[in-house]
């Protein structure tokens, strides 16, 4: 799970950074990343479509606020949840019509953060996340199975037994794909996605699509435990 904070108010950002936080890992996410920006035009220097699962935005900010802010980033990404903060019901009409998924009172309380995300979805959502590869072509996160490197390439194997090929080292695939927890490298140039194995077997994993891969002996022990660490937290969700 990747989030944004756009407040200029830094006590404001701190509290629900730290309110958000732990509501997520609550609720059994992976938190990635909650970024943090002392104003829209901060934010939008940074901004690209896909790079956040969820945003918080103040409305009442100098300059750019929260509404036209807002504007930007649904022209850019039109899937990326949004969810308004702010004191005053004033912008209500507007946040809708940007298709907000929740509107946020301060000052934050635990509960409402709660309730936010339940009403949003985000397990959905995760689902959807894109990646954007070395190449500048973009697939589906949750839609690689393992990737293994050949011949100065990244062969990656996705849903549905398709295989795409993408130039790359194996030490950049490694930064992309691991960053997130469900992915591991097993052995010496394969990733695995913790969510397509079906056993782990001696030296060898077992696979939803049917592959097998093997696994380093010196791995083994740390595959195992972050696969068990995978399904304790895929049970929470």
């Amino acid at each position: 799970m990747r989030a944004a904070i756009i407040d200029d108010r830094s006590y404001d950002r701190t509290t629900l950074y730290h309110e958000l936080d732990s509501v997520l890992r609550e609720r059994g996410y992976i938190v990635e990343a909650i970024d943090l920006f002392s104003g829209g035009e901060e934010f939008l220097a940074d901004f690209r479509r896909g790079k956040y699962d969820l945003i918080f935005l103040d409305i009442y900010m100098e300059g750019i606020n929260g509404i036209q802010t807002a504007a930007e980033i649904r022209r850019q990404d039109k899937s990326v949840r949004l969810i308004f903060a702010t004191t005053s019901n004033d912008f209500a009409a507007e946040s809708y019509s940007l298709r907000a998924d929740y509107y946020l009172l301060k000052p934050y309380v635990h509960e409402d953060i709660v309730k936010a995300m339940k009403l949003i979805d985000l397990a959905s959502y995760e689902k959807q996340r894109i990646i954007r590869l070395p190449d500048h072509t973009t697939c589906l996160l949750h839609d690689i199975i393992f990737s293994e490197y050949f011949n100065h390439k990244i062969g990656l194997h996705l849903k549905g037994h398709k295989v795409i090929k993408v130039r790359a080292s194996q030490a950049g695939m490694e930064s992309l794909l691991c960053s997130n927890d469900f992915f591991v490298p097993c052995t010496k140039g394969i990733i695995v996605n913790l969510e397509y194995v079906k056993k782990i077997d001696d030296n060898t994993i077992f696979l939803e699509d049917d592959n097998q891969v093997p696994v380093s002996r010196r791995r083994m022990a740390d595959i195992k435990k972050a696969h068990a660490a995978y399904l304790f937290q895929r049970v929470r969700q």
